[in-house]
């Protein structure tokens, strides 16, 4: 009898053990809270004041790093000279006074001649036909190099892209090349150098001082950018017509400058969330701002501005004068000839394939 009893006790003994396993599988006893992660935080700038449409691309990029690294990527967003005075962002982040500027590569031209490039080329590359040579036309591997060769201790990321720009903002409409004739106008560079070199009336202004210019008479004309950004920043207030094509810049590429030391403390996965979500915001920049833009134009219509389009002489002589710049420019410059052989190399293999999927959108549903 005592063998079977002590074997019942020893079923009875196993048959609880296994009983309060199961309930302490099902039921785990709360853990102690684990220490939360301390977020890295970087210091971002922008190059535009807050509220603008270009800062706004900056915050969503922002809260899509923070959202998707899961809080482990902090962005504390500046709008244009918080932290450096715009033009001096780029030694600022190099130095390490701030992690990273959210701008575009023409704002150095005045230190990397061949800057502007990879913003937009002069009656060239349309958005798609740039974006896509950057990421397979050699381009991203240029951008970096130019940054190098100019000994910037920087990582450049592709952040943002977006379709034509107005080419101009005035008071009376301007069609022919004699029209731009005897004017004062605000461009940008390169354009703003081919025009001067064509003995046009030419200032560069900061965005700041653009419309205090116009209001006072001290410009004539003045281009800035896409239609949602200059109808915020009250365009279509001062001045009547709108011109297009944007020739000038028919399209502009964002680009995020990193500093190189804070660029290799990010772990492997934080570097490539990054990677990705700026990848993403080239797109979701184009698309979204497409939209506002439409949006902008019914507004200017509301306002009663006017639209005025270029003689297409006009568009082929600007576009004529500007290659011829760009190809001297190339003569006295190797990185700057490097890059714009690199362009044409690509015009010549993509724009073949990109003729034959055109549609001419030539026929409108009624």
């Amino acid at each position: 009898m005592r063998p079977v009893r002590a074997i019942t006790c020893a079923v009875h003994v196993f048959l609880i053990l296994c009983l309060i396993f199961a309930i302490t599988t099902a039921f785990p006893p709360p853990t102690l809270a684990q220490p939360a992660v301390k977020p890295i935080v970087w210091k971002v700038q922008g190059f535009v004041p807050a509220g603008l449409f270009f800062h706004d691309l900056l915050v969503r990029l922002a809260a899509d790093i923070e959202k998707l690294s899961g809080g482990r990527l902090v962005w504390r967003v500046h709008p244009a000279g918080a932290l450096a005075p715009p033009f001096e962002a780029l030694d600022a982040v190099s130095k390490g006074v701030f992690e990273a500027n959210y701008g575009y590569a023409a704002q150095w031209v005045g230190k990397i001649p061949v800057g502007p490039l990879f913003t937009s080329v002069p009656g060239g590359f349309s958005t798609f036909d740039h974006v896509m040579w950057v990421n397979y036309g050699g381009g991203k591997e240029l951008w970096q190099e130019m940054y190098d060769r100019y000994k910037f201790n920087v990582k450049i990321i592709q952040a943002g892209t977006i379709s034509m720009e107005i080419l101009m903002w005035a008071k009376k409409p301007l069609r022919t090349v004699d029209d731009f004739r005897g004017i004062k106008l605000r461009m940008m560079p390169l354009m703003g150098h081919v025009l001067q070199a064509k003995g046009m009336s030419v200032v560069f202004l900061p965005a700041a001082e653009i419309l205090p210019a116009l209001e006072r008479g001290v410009i004539d004309a003045a281009e800035y950018s896409v239609p949602i950004f200059d109808l915020k920043a009250g365009y279509g207030d001062v001045c009547k017509y709108y011109h297009y094509p944007g020739f000038h810049q028919p399209t502009g590429q964002v680009e995020l400058v990193v500093n190189n030391e804070a660029w290799k403390k990010l772990p492997d996965d934080l570097k490539l969330i990054v990677e990705k979500v700026c990848q993403l915001h080239v797109l979701d920049s184009w698309i979204y701002g497409d939209d506002q833009n439409i949006k902008a134009l019914a507004e200017f219509e509301k306002k009663g501005n006017i639209r005025v389009v270029l003689d297409p002489k006009t568009v082929d002589t600007f576009t004529t004068w500007a290659w011829e710049y760009l190809d001297a420019q190339a003569a006295k410059d190797a990185f700057f000839k490097k890059v714009w052989d690199s362009q044409k190399a690509w015009m010549n293999r993509w724009y073949p394939y990109v003729h034959a999927i055109r549609m001419p959108y030539d026929k409108m549903p009624k």
